[in-house]
């Protein structure tokens, strides 16, 4: 997979409901384009493929699929929409050289298209890739469908960072700065022990009459239990004083993890 772009993270636009809310970033998804000239079941099984690797992740719910427009997809409550468009989505015989064998024919399958994440909100383009996937033999189309989903699976995982929230700060030493704080994220997002997040601070700030975020690493935090599904506790490891600063003046802090343990991102079949 070859990305073109990534102009900014999701994780900078993920906001919950309420200011410890944990919820779940939604998104719309709508029909690839492709050339009249391309397989009709091959271009279905693109854009279902594309379809599932998204009702499998965790932190998304997928609110809008295939038929809508941009707009009912925004209408429908999507935070971001998905969109695509189909280059190659072929199989084909060809004559290819086997060691010992020789020249044999086997089924060829080859797929291109391109990947947009657009914020349903400033009508941006955020997020944007290339997939490029093949796949030889008796089932060549479904390797490159496998192969596919794997490079868009990457692409989501380098690109959806689990943000979540200060809920309150546990305990703090004796100047005052926060030991441990109580997170808003537990087992309904995959959070585990020693989870690792940053910490930071996001403010806006207009330049040149656009209005940008900035987010400012105040500290870092490590996960010492999960409470339950909506709870986890946290010792503070960096930024202590900061922390308990910006609690102090309700300010926009966010918690981003730094790492993707195994098993924490997709949804089992």
């Amino acid at each position: 997979m070859t990305k073109k772009s990534v102009i900014f993270t999701f994780a900078s636009f993920i906001f919950g409901a309420s200011a410890f809310a944990q919820s779940k970033t939604t998104v719309g998804i709508l029909r690839f384009q492709s050339g009249a000239s391309q397989n009709t079941n091959n271009v279905t099984a693109i854009q279902d493929a594309v379809t599932d690797v998204f009702l499998k992740n965790k932190r998304l719910t997928v609110v809008a699929q295939t038929d809508t427009s941009f707009e009912q997809s925004k209408a429908a409550g999507a935070q971001f929409i998905i969109s695509g468009n189909i280059a190659k989505a072929t199989m084909e015989m060809r004559q290819t050289n086997v060691p010992i064998v020789g020249t044999t024919n086997t089924n060829v399958a080859e797929i291109s298209f391109t990947l947009n994440v657009t914020d349903a909100g400033r009508g941006d383009v955020i997020a944007t890739t290339t997939i490029n996937a093949s796949g030889k033999g008796k089932n060549a189309y479904d390797g490159a469908i496998s192969d596919a989903k794997s490079q868009v699976e990457k692409f989501m995982k380098e690109n959806f960072k689990l943000t979540v929230s200060i809920a309150e700060i546990e305990d703090k030493n004796s100047l005052g700065a926060a030991t441990s704080v109580l997170i808003a994220g537990g087992t309904l997002l995959g959070l585990k022990v020693n989870d690792e997040f940053r910490v930071y601070e996001v403010t806006e700030i207009t330049v040149d009459g656009k209005v940008m975020q900035r987010k400012k690493t105040l500290g870092k935090i490590t996960v010492t239990k999960v409470e339950d599904e909506n709870f986890s506790v946290a010792n503070v490891i960096e930024g202590g004083v900061d922390i308990t600063k910006k609690v102090g003046e309700k300010a926009n802090l966010k918690c981003e993890l730094e790492s993707e343990p195994s098993g924490l991102f997709w949804k089992k079949n």
